[in-house]
């Protein structure tokens, strides 16, 4: 595991906030607690991806609102910005029912979620 104590500033390309780390854990003394919320994201999102496919498959619009909320929200707990960007959006097109623009979202959201989980699991799981 990285010294979760050493952050770098973030970049366009980095997909975490590493300013928003710093803040609100590092700085404060909270790393053991931005670890344990770390773990917590990286069990619970395969978890949400198969909700969010299902609300998709279902044509669930308010189901997916809730579940991409959700995702959204914690997303940002572990400063997963980009994440946090593309489910707002996703978010927006499910209150507005628009579905079609939610499963077409998806592969992005998708693929911010694996670089956001990669560099979680490098920096902050042993």
């Amino acid at each position: 595991m990285t010294d979760p104590t050493t952050t770098t500033s973030t970049t366009g390309d980095d997909p975490l906030d590493r300013d928003y780390l710093e803040r609100n854990y590092l700085a404060l003394g909270c790393a053991d607690v931005l670890v344990d919320v770390v773990a917590m994201y990286l069990e619970s999102v395969p978890y949400k991806l198969a909700g969010l496919q299902a609300a998709l498959a279902a044509s669930d619009s308010a189901e997916f609102a809730k579940l991409i909320h959700g995702l959204k929200g914690e997303s940002g707990s572990v400063g997963a910005h980009l994440v946090t960007a593309r489910a707002a959006v996703l978010e927006q097109h499910a209150r507005q029912g628009d579905l079609a623009a939610c499963s077409s979202g998806m592969p992005e959201l998708e693929q911010e979620l694996q670089r956001a989980i990669a560099v979680l699991q490098q920096e902050f799981t042993g």
